[in-house]
């Protein structure tokens, strides 16, 4: 085998082991047999990254049920993050007043790879609202989140993010072309937020309004979502606009 292809390969056996990550943040415990169905990798690799995993204390095995759960390394990680940037504890206040004042379900959200990482939500009390989970990943194209973000980039950073992702269509209003997503984005840098009209989830409404830093690069995003028979067009407006002015302030907190 040569460098070129044992490097190849081991970046695979990391994509493989991020991959399980992931699958365990929406779903654990679980077991080995589950994480291949719905990853796709194989046994043989699944138990080698799974052994490997163990020895460095990012998942924990249960000897009984013979399933596995994120393990304290990870959680190590964790607290380094937020020691250093803090982001969902500088959000968490913000969106709570949010959630108080419109009681609709409250997320917060990065862009990782062209695709929406879901950091925080704070559900609505309603029986009928919109949920999702920590760490679900969303595209960017399709989501208010995504959309908000990529508004609060220069034009040209905005088409390149675009035109190296995979635009599919989630739903009849789902918007599929990199040039009418481009048109979107004008709106919304005007108007500072961006929406989901069902693009995402039929049944569905999004308005979200970016955080930036200090050089007024997007960081994340805030988004408030709700069943389109409560988030009217009178209503998106209004939402949209509180989302404004709490992420400016949000903004100005941001080093």
């Amino acid at each position: 085998m040569t460098t070129k292809e044992r490097r190849t390969d081991e970046v695979a056996v990391l994509v493989k082991a991020l991959d399980i990550l992931d699958r365990m943040a929406l779903d654990a415990p679980c077991t080995v047999v589950s994480l291949c169905e719905h990853t796709g990798v194989t046994k043989p690799a699944a138990y080698r990254i799974m052994k490997t995993l163990e020895q460095r204390g990012y998942v924990v095995r249960d000897d009984a049920t013979r399933e596995y759960s994120l393990g304290p390394a990870l959680y190590g990680l964790s607290r380094a993050v937020r020691t250093t940037t803090d982001l969902v504890g500088l959000a968490q206040p913000a969106m709570r007043r949010l959630h108080e004042e419109f009681g609709e379900t409250v997320n917060l959200g990065v862009v990782s790879h062209g695709q929406v990482v879901y950091l925080d939500t704070i559900e609505s009390t309603q029986r009928l609202r919109s949920t999702v989970q920590i760490a679900l990943r969303d595209p960017v194209h399709s989501t208010a989140l995504g959309k908000a973000v990529l508004a609060a980039l220069p034009e040209a950073q905005a088409r390149a993010h675009l035109n190296r992702e995979d635009l599919t269509r989630l739903t009849p209003n789902t918007i599929v072309t990199v040039d009418a997503v481009m048109d979107e984005l004008a709106t919304y840098r005007s108007t500072g937020y961006a929406v989901d009209d069902e693009e995402n989830e039929l049944g569905s409404r999004c308005v979200a309004a970016p955080i930036l830093d200090r050089y007024d690069r997007p960081i994340a995003s805030i988004s408030i979502s709700a069943p389109t028979t409560r988030m009217t067009d009178s209503q998106v407006g209004l939402v949209g606009r509180r989302l404004v002015e709490v992420c400016r302030e949000l903004s100005d907190t941001m080093v």
